[in-house]
């Protein structure tokens, strides 16, 4: 009779250490599968951003590099850097700013000197410094711009590893949970129900894994089923943000060079254009007219970049906040009729009818004069160009005690609801509207820069439009003098 309780308790026993062993096994080899992961995503992160700096070296764009740095430090966990270490230009470095303190602190160096090393198989190093521990990838780059200049540099991207560990801890731990419970239903219910958690345990990471690979190879459309509500469906759920963030960014980046490209090529190629015309032959024997022409034509197109270049260095100083105000009495009144005064021959060109409502006793307040004459001026510019013949621009304040509010009302071709925000975003535009307007189609900045300089000075701006009918933009500006 005391054989059985001994032979139940060894049994017993004999199950709990089985599962013990199993759930530590399980554990230790969830761990390996989710540094490999880790590994994996972390290699796909360099991937992405050494092609990114491959497509934009090639067009000259070291902004497009910075700006998908930026956007890295944003969208990524743990991200410790992410620029080009440029050798063939006096160790220029191309990154955020965050990317580029930190880089300058671990100061990382690459041992991986073969440019044909596969991305696929790029080594990961790990670094040790008195700020921490850095992994980090890096390979070199070398290429022929478009402009056949020799581009020789290492693209580096590194990861904290306090981070890494912290969030792998992090999510072994909250594992065990799932264990204990697991091994205590498999107890109770029997040793069958083995099978069924493994398999659960392990389906979703079968996913993650199919899921990083079709990342790997660029399909960005990827998404991986979420069929729980655990730490593996947190980690799955995480996943597909992660691909739709990537697939967002490699959108943005290919805007970006498309924008840019089309608004260098243009005037850039209207310049090259005239310049050989005049070249052609002693200016004395080019018709007057003609010289006229191509040189007004000339300056024009100068104009156009320099206001392009001058945009992007206004939005990239208000993204990064090295932006000083420069704030004095603002008088509303007279720089709403000095702005209305350049604006009037356009008016009346395109016989638009003007309301100017802004209150004569509007209070004074303190703000930079001349960037708030830049975002009224993209405002009353922006109307002009999307409302047509015939049509009514309005422009108006009121005070709303602690702040005051502007608007600029027209009667244009309106706003679709789905892109009222968008249009607030670097070089976003709602095509349908854009296709409308006849002559130059701007860049996209203005109401980005316009955004950013109203943030800046403590308020907001929104839109309110209706298609067909019109479009009213406001902005607020804190009423202090």
């Amino acid at each position: 009779m005391k054989l059985r309780p001994r032979l139940t308790l060894f049994t017993v026993l004999l199950v709990i250490l089985v599962m013990t062993f199993t759930s530590l096994a399980t554990l230790f080899s969830l761990r390996y599968l989710l540094k490999k992961e880790m590994k994996s995503n972390q290699l796909t992160h360099f991937n992405h951003f050494f092609e990114v700096c491959h497509d934009n070296l090639y067009v000259g764009d070291d902004l497009g590099v910075t700006t998908y740095s930026e956007s890295l430090e944003k969208s990524v966990p743990g991200l410790a850097f992410a620029l080009f270490n440029d050798n063939s230009r006096s160790q220029i470095r191309l990154g955020g700013l965050e990317s580029l303190e930190r880089f300058r602190k671990f100061n990382p160096s690459c041992l991986t000197e073969e440019p044909e090393f596969p991305l696929k198989e790029v080594p990961s190093h790990v670094k040790e410094t008195p700020y921490g521990t850095v992994v980090y990838f890096c390979k070199p780059l070398k290429l022929s711009n478009i402009k056949n200049q020799m581009i020789r540099g290492h693209v580096f991207l590194g990861f904290n590893g306090e981070f890494i560990k912290s969030e792998l801890n992090r999510i072994i731990n909250r594992m065990w949970k799932t264990v204990f419970w697991s091994v205590v239903l498999v107890l109770i219910m029997s040793l069958g129900m083995a099978y069924i958690l493994a398999g659960k345990l392990t389906e979703p990471i079968a996913h993650l894994t199919e899921g990083a690979k079709a990342i790997g190879e660029g399909n960005l459309d990827t998404q991986i089923p979420i069929e729980s509500t655990d730490e593996l469906g947190f980690l799955a759920q995480e996943f597909n943000l992660m691909a739709v963030k990537l697939k967002e960014l490699d959108q943005l980046k290919d805007d970006f060079i498309s924008s840019v490209s089309h608004e260098l090529r243009s005037p850039l190629s209207a310049i090259s254009g005239y310049v050989e015309l005049l070249r052609s032959k002693p200016l004395e024997e080019i018709d007057l007219e003609r010289r006229e022409k191509a040189l007004r034509i000339i300056q024009q197109s100068t104009d156009r970049l320099a206001h392009f270049i001058s945009d992007i260095l206004d939005l990239a100083k208000l993204k990064s906040g090295h932006i000083e105000l420069a704030r004095r009495p603002l008088d509303f009144n007279d720089l709403t009729e000095e702005i209305l005064g350049l604006f009037q021959p356009l008016f009346e060109k395109k016989r638009l009818a003007i309301a100017n409502d802004i209150p004569k006793d509007l209070p004074m307040i303190s703000a930079d004069v001349d960037k708030i004459r830049q975002v009224i001026t993209n405002l009353i510019s922006n109307a002009l160009k999307f409302t047509p013949s015939g049509g009514k621009i309005r422009i108006g304040a009121r005070n709303q005690s602690e702040f005051i509010e502007i608007f600029v009302q027209d009667t244009g071709v309106g706003v679709p609801e789905k892109a009222k925000e968008a249009i607030f975003e670097r070089f976003k535009q709602v095509k349908e509207v854009r296709d409308q307007v006849e002559g130059t189609k701007g860049t996209g900045l203005g109401l980005a820069i316009a955004k950013g300089i109203v943030e800046w000075h403590g308020g907001r701006i929104w839109i309110e439009s209706e298609l067909n009918k019109g479009t009213t933009v406001y902005f607020t500006l804190p009423n202090q003098a």
